[in-house]
Formats: C-alpha cells, structure tokens, sequence
C-alpha cells in the first residue's frame, strides 16, 4: 500500500511539472530577440498612427519644471517637434526605437527645439553650466497604449508621458492657450484654502515651481517645491501635492476672472481654492529672480563694471572665450540665493544673506557660503577677481569683511512689478533697477 502511494505521488508531481513546462512553453515560444523586435513594431505603429500626434509633458530636472512638447511620428524614422518657445515653426529630425534592457525611444539626432532641455549649455542660461536643464534624449518606455506613453528619462529618471491628441487639435492654438494660460498668474505668493487651513507658497514663473510651505512653527518651517507644467487648462502638477490629507493634481485656469476676485481651484476638487495675494515690494524681490545690465546701473556700478570690461576681462579672455552673457539677483532655487550670471562661458552663483525692513527696505550682505565653484573662482580673495567687480553694487568687502548695504525699493507696479528700483540709502549714486524680463547681452558691458 505504501509503495502504491509513493507512485501515485510521484505521478501527479509529474503531472503539475509538465503542466507548469507547457504553461511556460507557451509563453516563451518565441526567441526573446524576436519578441523585442515584436515590441518596438508594435511601439512604433502606435506613435506613427495616432492622426492627431502626441502630446508630450517633457521634464528634465524638475527644479526647472516642465514644458509641453508637441510630436508628429512618421513611418520614416523622423518626427516634427513643436514647443512652447518655437512659435510657428517645428523642427524635423530622426528619432528611433531600441532595445536595451527594455524597449527605448531615442531622439538620436540634433534637434534645436528637443535639445533645448538637454544641451549642457542652454540657450537661455536655465540651470547649471554643464548640465543646463539636465533633461533626457533617451526614453525608457514602461507602458505604452494607443492612447498615452509612459516613460521614465534613460539618464536623469524624470518621468516623461505623451498623450494622443485629441480629434481636431490644433497645436498653434493650443501653444496660443499655453501661453495665455502663463501670462494669467502674475503673483508671486499664492494660498492654498482648504478647508480650514490656510498653506502660504511663493510662485516661481520662470521655473515653473510652487514652494507650499506644509508646516510652520515659531521653531520650525517644512516647504515643499511642486513643479508643474503649463497646459492649456492651468498648472498640472509633476506629482499630486497632499494638503490636510487632500491631493492636488493642479491648479485650474479661468479666463473669465476678474481682475478684483481672482480666485482658482484645485484641477480635481473645486472645494480647495488658490488666491493670490500681493506681497511687499521686498518679499516679492527675494521670491523672484530679476535681471539686471549695465544701462540699469547708477554711476557706482558702472565704474565697478567699466573697471572689469576694460582691465579684467581682457587678461582672461586670452584663456576663455565670451564675456558676460546674462546677469540676474534673487532666488534661483531652494538652495541658491544671489548673483546669477555667465562669465566667459560659466554660470557663477555668488550667494548673499538678506533683512527685510518694514515693505520696501532690503539690507544686503555678500555671504561665500552661497557660493557655487566657479564664484569662488570669479571672486578670489577680497573681490580682487572679476565678479567681485560684477557684485560690488550689491554688497562688499571691507578688509575682508562683508559690509551690509541697505536699499530702498521702489517699483511701477505693486501687483504686476515689471521691474525694482533700489537705491542704496547711504550712497545714491548705487542704483540698480532690476527688470523682471529678460535682458538682451548686448548690454552686459557697453563699450
């Protein structure tokens, strides 16, 4: 009887073996080689037959925040890009489907609109010099359906998605709404309501990025940074923003707005709304980051910046190629706070410490713990190197020793500022008009 048992035993283990062999046969009965080349078809005939394009949520580093890229696919290998910034015009370039490690979807020749977020030195000075906006050429596919890819950067990890365009999209209009959409928030300090509880945030335009502050103590203050994309809807979110265990997918547009009750709602729950509110000139200089040039500099700075152009640049310009490219002062991110400009081809970060007096005072003080590494070669020891000239008109040094300077902010628009005046209240001849747009180069250093 034991021995009948054992057999039987032994006869349905090799049942369920075989029934697991065939199982797996199934599955696995073609080569893996053949299967991924299955895949990336099966990939492929989903970009190139959606009849509308694709549009994709591009992030690089999401400090810098996201932008809408609009992709046309074609059977020959090469897709048309459209952005934000191209205006009317796509650029056409190859792109290709691989294998590695999985299936990737490459743009894998140059292409001046893509490459903008991906360029070490981007075209417009954003992010860091050599890695620019640290943004990816290379996409590592993880889901893919007719309507919407998911994919995650091959190099940086920022998660990428395309949405198929729905019927009868029209992408100039769509760009059009974008911008209209940009254009709308114009504040720098937003509110959170919801419920009961009221979250502050600062609002970063140019890098597209909230800082909610999630908690506040007299000992203690948690900040989140919420980067987000510009739609033709409102703000969406890189990822959901939870307040008082609520998420929020984003911030809703509404056009119809007037200017006396701008109020908006979270994109999901239309209970929780957003106001903004009109901070001091000061706050809204140290929440911002404002350009500035030598046309917009008092008589002070502009010895200082004459002195660099006609005695400092030339003797290092033998080594390094270009001159100063842009120059800006305020909050570039959460951990950098200052001078901002390119000096013959490098980003350099010069940090300052800042006291706000009442509304519009601002007292300044140069602080080297703030510095990035090319600062602290442009300054040397004593501002004896060539950014020391850029910043004298901020803050300097006095035997070494940082020497506070306080100014007076005056502004043309409270609400909307399009640029601050500051005087410095112990020499009038120190002014610095800081602009809220962009400065052509032209006027770093006039000759």
């Amino acid at each position: 009887m034991k021995k009948i048992l054992n057999i039987l035993l032994i006869l349905a283990v090799t049942a369920v073996y075989t029934s697991c062999k065939n199982e797996v046969d199934d599955v696995f009965d073609k080569p893996s080689a053949q299967r991924m080349t299955e895949a990336l078809a099966a990939d492929k005939q989903l970009l190139v037959s959606a009849p509308n394009g694709w549009l994709m949520t591009y992030y690089g580093n999401t400090t810098y925040g996201g932008h809408s890229v609009y992709l046309k696919f074609g059977e020959n290998d090469m897709v048309t890009v459209y952005t934000e910034k191209g205006g009317v015009n796509g650029v056409t370039s190859h792109y290709k489907l691989e294998q590695s490690n999985g299936a990737i979807l490459s743009f894998d020749e140059y292409n001046e609109l893509f490459h903008y977020f991906s360029a070490p030195a981007n075209p417009d000075g954003k992010g860091t010099a050599g890695k620019g906006m640290e943004g990816d050429l290379e996409f590592r596919i993880m889901s893919a359906t007719a309507e919407k890819f998911e994919m995650k950067g091959k190099k940086h990890g920022s998660l990428v998605t395309m949405t198929q365009a729905p019927a009868g999209f029209d992408w100039s209009n769509y760009f059009a709404a974008v911008n209209a959409v940009a254009a709308s928030y114009t504040y720098s300090l937003y509110d959170f309501n919801v419920g009961e509880q009221v979250f502050k945030s600062s609002f970063n335009a140019a890098n597209r990025t909230f800082t909610v502050t999630t908690f506040k103590s007299e000992e203690e203050e948690i900040t989140e940074e919420v980067p987000f994309i510009v739609t033709d809807k409102g703000l969406e979110f890189y990822k959901p923003l939870v307040l008082n265990g609520k998420p929020i997918t984003g911030v809703s547009y509404n056009p119809d707005l007037v200017e006396d009750a701008e109020v908006w709602t979270a994109m999901n729950d239309a209970s929780i709304t957003i106001t903004p509110t009109i901070p001091p000139i000061n706050q809204q200089l140290v929440d911002g980051l404002w350009a500035t040039s030598f046309s917009n500099l008092g008589a002070f700075g502009q010895t200082y910046w004459s002195y660099m152009r006609d005695n400092v640049l030339p003797t290092i310009n033998t080594q390094y190629p270009g001159t100063v490219t842009y120059f800006y002062f305020g909050k570039l991110n959460a951990n950098y706070w200052g001078a901002v400009y390119r000096l013959v081809g490098y980003q350099g970060i010069n940090g300052f410490k800042y006291r706000l007096i009442g509304e519009d005072e601002i007292a300044l003080i140069y602080n080297n713990a703030g510095n990035n590494s090319n600062a602290n070669l442009f300054t040397g020891s004593g501002f004896l190197y060539a950014a020391g000239y850029l910043i004298a008109p901020f803050g300097s040094t006095y035997q070494g020793n940082p020497v506070e300077r306080v100014f007076k902010l005056e502004t043309d628009n409270l609400k909307s500022p399009s640029y601050i005046l500051m005087t410095d209240e112990e020499n009038p001849e120190n002014t610095i008009r800081l602009l809220w747009d962009d400065i052509d180069s032209d006027d770093m250093l006039v000759k």
